[in-house]
């Protein structure tokens, strides 16, 4: 048994059973035992009865303690070092249980840089208890700088022009993406992080407070690399893509899991009317649809669109066609076949392209082409937006019959087992 549930429960039996409550000193008990993963603390406090937390909110405050103890040993009374607004800014976008117990770790490390601001405003239980630390500082001889009690915020809300930015990833081959939500607030950045399929709708949610450093810091790793690239875009199309998510999973007989609750108490109603996928916003230059429709096919020697491969059983089926073709004795060169390949590829498409999955792929597509833009990867955004014109119409376009030709082109001379479905590409900070 872990040290720190330990002494929780040696505690907790002294003074006899206090549902729903936990001191300070056992959450910091907790949060200090390298021994326990975030989510067994978080489980570790639900069952004490109290509200419960989610892994990225303990990790946050594991990362402000941790900055307490370091930077304590920097600090002089009465001297504000420079990140003490941030750190005090990060511990009070904690739950209360959290924030009340990094408060009491402040004033044991005399922090009074960080108690200041936080029992200048914010909750009452976090100013009353920041105030009775600072309290506590006089009576051991500090001198203690006196609580602003009027006047403007000392932490002030970004002015609107510096407004945190949203990011959504790439489309991944099973439609999945990530959204990072942000808005500004008093204590620093309220970011909402959501992991949706277009089928199965909310994957993961989680609701977390940042400081402004620690958000930037948090934008610096998101994922750009060729195989997957994040985008910004309006808080408002952040929204409606959750949205739509949503909606998708519950039509699709799909739950969004229990954190989603949280999330949706920080996001607010989506915006009525949704607004228009930035994606439209791609200039088709002069040439205009035409030619980059016919270009469809070339989107697959993207990075981006390398692991696309059509659901699982209908590739298996046009393995099966293709391994037909490749041992076949009815085409006496590679002409013969390379033609018979294209014309399976024609069916296939024809059969998997139902009006829904077509309104599906458009989608899709509309999306990729503002990640293309943003990525500077101009020629493929205006091929995705294109293509993702034309699927509304019909699916006799090169991108449909090559969504299934370049996973298995190569099967037509050495025939093999069916490709394996990629794996998730998305790639978390």
């Amino acid at each position: 048994m872990p040290a720190a549930l330990t002494r929780v429960q040696r505690v907790s039996s002294v003074r006899g059973p206090m549902p729903g409550s936990m001191t300070n000193d056992e959450v910091l008990a907790l949060l200090n035992d390298g021994s326990l993963k975030a989510a067994s603390i978080a489980e570790e406090v639900e069952c004490a009865g109290c509200p419960p937390l989610s892994s990225a909110q303990v990790d946050s405050a594991r990362d402000a303690l941790a900055k307490l103890k370091t930077e304590a040993t920097a600090q002089t009374a009465g001297l504000e070092g420079p990140d003490a607004g941030d750190l005090a800014a990060q511990i009070s976008a904690l739950p209360e249980l959290l924030a009340l117990a990094l408060v009491h770790a402040a004033g044991r490390a005399s922090r009074q840089e960080v108690l200041l601001p936080i029992a200048s405003g914010g909750s009452k239980g976090l100013v009353k208890e920041a105030k009775r630390e600072l309290q506590r500082l006089k009576q051991k001889g500090v001198q203690v700088r006196e609580v602003k009690r009027s006047g403007d915020a000392i932490l002030k809300p970004l002015p609107e022009a510096e407004a945190p930015l949203c990011y959504a990833s790439s489309i991944d081959a099973y439609g999945e993406r990530a959204i990072w939500w942000s808005r500004a607030a008093k204590q620093g950045v309220e970011v909402v992080q959501v992991v949706y399929s277009d089928v199965k709708g909310i994957l993961q949610a989680d609701a977390l407070g940042l400081s402004r450093r620690s958000w930037r810091e948090f934008v610096k790793r998101l994922p750009r690399q060729s195989v997957v690239f994040t985008a910004e875009i309006s808080k408002e199309h952040a929204r409606s893509l959750i949205a739509e998510a949503e909606s998708a999973g519950s039509r699709n007989g799909f739950s969004p899991p229990a954190t989603y609750g949280d999330a949706l108490r920080m996001l607010g109603p989506a915006p009525d009317p949704l607004p228009p996928s930035p994606g439209n916003a791609v200039d088709l230059g002069a040439d205009g649809e035409l030619p980059h429709q016919l270009a469809g096919a070339a989107l697959f020697d993207d990075p981006l669109f390398m692991s696309w491969i059509p659901e699982e059983d209908s590739l298996r089926a046009f393995a099966a066609r293709v391994d037909e073709i490749a041992v076949s004795q009815l085409y006496i060169d590679p002409k013969q076949k390379e033609e018979a390949f294209e014309r399976a590829s024609e069916e296939a498409a024809q059969v998997y392209f139902t009006s829904a999955r077509r309104t599906l792929y458009s989608k899709r597509l509309l999306e990729m082409a503002h990640v293309l833009s943003q990525a500077a990867r101009i020629d493929a955004a205006r091929t995705a937006l294109a293509v993702s014109r034309a699927l509304l119409a019909e699916a006799k376009t090169p991108f449909c019959r090559a969504l299934f030709g370049h996973a298995l082109r190569e099967r037509l001379n050495q025939p093999a087992a069916v490709p394996a479905a990629p794996e998730a590409q998305l790639i978390m900070p």
